[in-house]
């Protein structure tokens, strides 16, 4: 219990700096895109920042991020390592704690991702594949892919809400959601501290499966 509640505090107090935007007197963005293969794995590492993940129907990935902070030393520190291959990105934006890294990244439409953010909100587009995703701290936005393909759907959050049209979701202080489709697609999503949204496309509809008697 006390655990849970010193990494709670940690990422609020994280997540209020890197949400202070404006008050940071340094900026600095920075871009770089790579070939990519369509259903490839994307995996991100991040600290602190708001995360916006979006489709594009390019066989490439676009990554720009955007570095905040009152200290000067900070950008200077961020350290970022892409290790891209024709179909694996593995990302990762290292950086000290006086700070906070905004990422906007584009994706192939068909692409299967794996997310670790430690503080920050994370929106995610209409983007087939199966998808890992974890804050400790902030919102989870993630909109359904048309045509929905989706089996199994896990969603939790220790403090916040998780909102959907499709399974039951459960919990009184944290609130959880397990969904089992038919479709070939997974998806996880797990804050400690945030609410967890999932939007279907307007002509799509997410339909409970059939749980038929033999």
């Amino acid at each position: 219990m006390f655990k849970y509640a010193a990494v709670l505090l940690l990422a609020l107090v994280a997540l209020s700096q890197a949400s202070d935007q404006y008050t940071h007197q340094y900026s600095q963005t920075a871009t770089q895109g790579w070939d990519f293969a369509q259903g490839g794995k994307v995996t991100l590492h991040m600290r602190c920042g708001d995360l916006r993940i979006l489709p594009t129907s390019d066989s490439r990935i676009s990554l720009s991020y955007t570095m905040h902070s009152n200290h000067s030393d900070f950008i200077g520190k961020v350290k970022p390592e892409f290790h891209v291959t024709a179909s694996e990105a593995n990302l990762l934006l290292e950086a000290p704690r006086n700070g906070n890294i905004d990422v906007e990244l584009k994706v192939p439409a068909r692409s299967n991702l794996y997310v670790r953010v430690f503080a920050g909100d994370i929106s995610i587009g209409q983007i087939e594949g199966n998808q890992d995703v974890e804050t400790h701290a902030g919102d989870i936005a993630i909109q359904m892919p048309e045509p929905v393909n989706y089996g199994l759907v896990e969603a939790s959050t220790h403090a916040g809400d998780v909102s959907a049209s499709f399974g039951k979701s459960k919990g009184w202080v944290g609130n959880s959601l397990k969904y089992d489709g038919p479709g070939q697609y997974r998806v996880h999503a797990h804050t400690f501290a945030g609410d967890i949204g999932f939007e279907e496309p307007k002509t799509a509809k997410l339909e409970e499966p059939c749980k038929c008697e033999k």
